[in-house]
Order: structure tokens, then sequence, then C-alpha cells
């Protein structure tokens, strides 16, 4: 597909990046010449140095046909305003990047209509959400819905006292409908991706990915004998747009907030806009405020600040000072090995729950949504089959899906099933299939 991407900071140049591996033509647009080299050394993207919004531009550019735009900047306005000129000028489907919650209230002013906005993204709302998940479901590293919350996904940490490491998965007393989805396992040299299969073992230490019917998903900390701390008290470190939107996410939750920021002007504005919260103006990474602060009595510290080195030091020196549980919000992937040495749980930014959104965007019908597992090196994607797919009546067995690809669970008139090699894909099913992320374009083929 032909995707036009305006803003070249870090969202647009991880999508763009993103996008062009999965071999869609992605146009970058940016004023920052600088930045526009960096993406185009390091992807098979085309750049344009232009100021925005630049209509003229955009005119030129429709005559490609482009099947979606992205106004990827850091200016809410000036997304909302190239996304108008866009739509237009004949693009197919516009996505606004916006930071500020008012845009997506749409009670007294619809502005997707006012600007011919398709969708509305908002990174930091999108990864304050999933920290909130982490938070709330404490005992998973991660939760994900599906079929409308009739189908749930976890990742939880198998304990050191599990007992069954010797006994195949298809032996162990699982209920019906619960599949192991995907298996992290610590090595040495660097961490082993497995999707199970009945003869496979669970091992203590591995982190496993688990998908099956909600009300089954309530008892997995009783299966599997791990762990569920509940959350009440949640320390923040800096004041950025992520933690604000967190403050009102936990808030709503009835879990008390502390945020700290070394910035004064900063603290007075997140005084004014979180009245609930308790503010406090010092640095974050000095072990004597947090030992003052009790971080050992904190059910989680969360540091959120811009930088990941930031993030990787408070979380790391939270966690030695004895909190239960410790955050770091991190952009590279890359640090994930050194967190986890220190026990600290990482949450990547947002940029990949951005991609997920508009991978499912792209092929709007069939695929629902996306998201990613273990630091985005497999993805767990919601598809619907139409009533034209090549699936419909074949059994999962006969389909000739690439190794490494798992169909995990199917919803079928609102009965879920776990997805054996029997069962039978019929018109407007929900299919819930793990893969690695380049496998993606061949599954939305495959169902479309």
């Amino acid at each position: 597909m032909n995707i036009v991407i305006l803003g070249a900071g870090k969202t647009g140049s991880y999508v763009a990046s993103t996008l062009s591996d999965e071999e869609h033509n992605v146009t970058l647009i940016d004023q920052d010449v600088k930045a526009l080299e960096r993406i185009g050394r390091e992807s098979d993207v085309a750049t344009i140095q232009a100021t925005a919004p630049n209509w003229k531009l955009f005119e030129d550019l429709a005559e490609n046909k482009p099947d979606l735009f992205f106004a990827a900047t850091g200016d809410d306005e000036a997304n909302l305003v190239a996304c108008s000129i866009a739509k237009n000028l004949g693009f197919s489907k516009t996505i606004a990047r916006v930071q500020k919650r008012e845009y997506l209230n749409h009670s007294r002013l619809d502005f997707r209509r006012l600007f011919f906005v398709d969708y509305f993204i908002g990174p930091e709302i999108l990864a304050a959400q999933d920290l909130c998940k982490m938070l709330v479901h404490s005992g998973d590293l991660a939760v994900e819905h599906f079929a409308h919350g009739a189908i749930q996904m976890r990742t939880i940490q198998i304990p050191d006292l599990w007992k069954f490491g010797e006994t195949p998965i298809c032996k162990l007393d699982l209920p019906p409908d619960l599949i192991a989805g995907l298996i992290r396992r610590k090595n040495k040299d660097e961490d082993q991706i497995l999707i199970p299969h009945g003869n496979d073992f669970i091992l203590p230490g591995d982190q496993v990915t688990l998908v099956g019917e909600a009300k089954v998903m309530h008892h997995l900390h009783e299966i599997f004998h791990a762990p569920k701390l509940p959350v009440r008290s949640v320390i923040l470190v800096g004041g950025s747009s992520v933690a604000v939107h967190l403050a009102h996410f936990l808030s709503q939750q009835k879990i008390d907030v502390r945020i700290i920021e070394k910035k004064l002007p900063r603290c007075e504005i997140l005084a004014e806009l979180l009245p609930f919260a308790t503010i406090i103006h010092r640095d974050g990474r000095d072990p004597q405020l947090l030992r003052s602060e009790r971080i050992q009595d904190a059910d989680a510290l969360v540091s959120c600040t811009h930088f990941d080195e930031t993030n990787l030091l408070i979380a790391s020196l939270a966690k030695q000072l004895g909190c239960k549980k410790a955050i770091a919000q991190i952009t590279n992937g890359g640090l994930l090995p050194i967190l986890e040495k220190v026990g600290v749980t990482a949450a990547l930014s947002a940029r990949v729950n951005v991609t997920n959104r508009i991978l499912s965007i792209l092929d709007e019908g069939t695929t629902l949504s996306v998201a990613s597992l273990s630091s985005d090196a497999a993805k767990i994607i919601e598809l619907k089959v139409s009533t034209s797919s090549k699936a419909i009546g074949i059994p999962l067995t006969d389909l000739d899906l690439p190794k490494g690809l798992l169909i995990a669970v199917i919803e079928s008139q609102g009965r879920v099933m776990v997805g054996r090699g029997s069962r039978v894909l019929c018109p407007d099913d929900i299919v819930i299939a793990i893969c690695n992320p380049v496998q993606i374009p061949h599954l939305q083929q495959l169902f479309h």
C-alpha cells in the first residue's frame, strides 16, 4: 500500500520504518533534513523535505492515490489541518496523532468530522492504558482483550516452585479452552521465543502467554501457582504526558498516586491537572528521596520520563530499595535483558502500539486488532474471517500455515474454542493468531 507520513520525529520515523519493513511504500515528509537523511539510511523510505502542512505537495502526492495519510508531528493542530487538506485532496484514509485529551471527547464538538479525520491516535494515551493494565493486573506481564472481551490474553511468569517442568503441555490439567500460545525462555546468550506444541514443556522461570475464554483466565494464577499482588499505591517518576494520562486511569481504579517531578513549572501544571494526586518537587534519581517516600511500602513505581537510561536507573534503584514492582518505560527493546537482570518490568513505548493500530487500520474489515508480545518479537492478531476467505470450510491442519504461526483461539457464533487442527472456519468467525511480525500480510490475505 502507498502510505504518506507527515513528521519524522520518533513516532513518525518508527512507524515509517516498520511499515516499510512490511513491504508498504512509505513517503515521509519533514522539514528536518538530518532526520530525513537518518531514516533514509536506515530504511527503504522515500523522504521529502518540506514545511507542514504544504497543500501543493499533498496535491502532487494525491496523484499516486495513497491508501493512508498519517499526520504524526508533535503539534496537534497542525496534524488536524494536514488531515483536512489531505482528505479534501482525495487521500483515502487519514489518521491524526493527538496528545490533548479534549480532541478525543466528541460530546460537544466532533473534531473527526470537523477536520475530516478518520482515526485519532494518541500515543501517550495508548502507553498509559498499557501501563494501567500492567498495574491493575499486577501479577501479569501483559494483558490484552479480544472479541469484545470474550477472549483474553495474559502473559505470566512461571514461579520457580513450579513442579510440572517435566510434564508435556498436553498432559497438564489445563482448562479445555485455554492454550499456551508463546513461551519466552531465558538462555545464557539470548532469550528463546517458542510457539509451543503439545509435546513441549513449561519450565520454571518461563514467561508464558496464554489465550482463552475470559472467565477461565481469572483462574490463571491459581492454575500456575503464580502470585497475584493487589495494587493500591503507585509512585510515578516524571511528569510526562504519559504520567498525566496514567494518573487519571489509576485514579479511576481508586489507586493512590504520587508523582515525582524535578522541574517546578511542570509541578505547578501537574498540580492543576491532577488535584487528586500528590505532586513532589524533587529528583526521582535521589535514593534518599525514594527512602523518605517509603518506596518499599509502595505497590509499584513507574518511571516514565522521556529518557530510557533515566527510566532504567530509577526503576532499578526502586527495586534495590525494596519496591514490589518497578516498571520502566523504554523505547529501545535492546535494553530488555538489562532490565530483566535487575528485576525491572519493561513497558515498550507507544510507538509500537501506534504501529499496531495502523496495521489494523490498513486492513480494516479483516484485521480487528494487533498487539505485541515479548518486546515485539511476536504479534498477536485478531482477524475476522470474510465471506470470501479461502480458509472457509478447510480444517486448520490443511491450511498450510507457515512454521511459527499459531491459530490460538476461534470465536464462532459466541462460542470460544481452542484452534485445534480439526477445527473448520466459518464466515464471520473471529480468529486469534500468534505469529512472527513478517507473517501478518500472509494471515491478512488468507482470511480476507
